[in-house]
């Protein structure tokens, strides 16, 4: 997997050693739920969950690039789609509540989108969050996804929550507003 650079950014692999990172924003109650995930309860239950998004080939530790402490994740995960015959993934994200509102994960977005069309050639990209989740509704907004429907998914404690849904295709990306020029990819 490649490592992405934004202006502010560094979007790199994880390691065992971000764990500690990992559950410092992942304890807390406001980051998880709107995800549809419980908080962390322990360390060893973020450790779990990063060992398992390290065997997952397409999620990002994001950084900052002066410091590099994980504050957030980012990663295109494959899902049963209605038309199995297209390449698409689903986008997935969640940063610290510390740094909401400052354009970082835009920003992340933005390099993933690049990264998904230009180097993994994706046909689509889709993203999907909760109605009551306006922070990720202002990122979908920002980087151009078009909504497509809303649907219903399990949430961690039993009930169903409404997902509302977008994508971005690659004409519509290649054609957007998308700033494709400042994303820096490396092996």
């Amino acid at each position: 997997m490649k490592t992405l650079v934004t202006k502010r950014l560094i979007l790199r692999n994880l390691t065992f050693s971000d764990v500690e990172d990992f559950y410092n924003y992942a304890k807390k109650p406001n980051i998880g739920p709107s995800a549809g995930w419980k908080p962390h309860q322990s360390i060893e239950e973020s450790m779990r969950i990063i060992r398992m998004m390290i065997t997952e080939n397409e999620v990002w530790g994001i950084t900052l690039k002066e410091v590099d402490r994980v504050i957030g994740t980012i990663g295109l995960h494959v899902r049963n789609f209605d038309n199995a015959m297209l390449n698409q993934k689903e986008i997935g994200y969640v940063i610290d509540d510390t740094y909401w509102g400052q354009g970082l994960m835009v920003e992340a977005v933005e390099a993933v989108l690049r990264y998904a069309f230009i180097d993994l050639e994706l046909d689509k990209v889709l993203c999907g969050h909760s109605t009551a989740n306006l922070q990720s509704k202002r990122v979908v907004e920002k980087t151009n996804f078009i909504y497509t429907h809303k649907e219903f998914r399990d949430h961690y404690d039993g009930t169903q929550i409404e997902i509302i849904m977008y994508e971005l295709t690659k004409d519509m990306y290649l054609g957007g507003t998308n700033d494709k020029s400042k994303t820096e990819i490396r092996l």
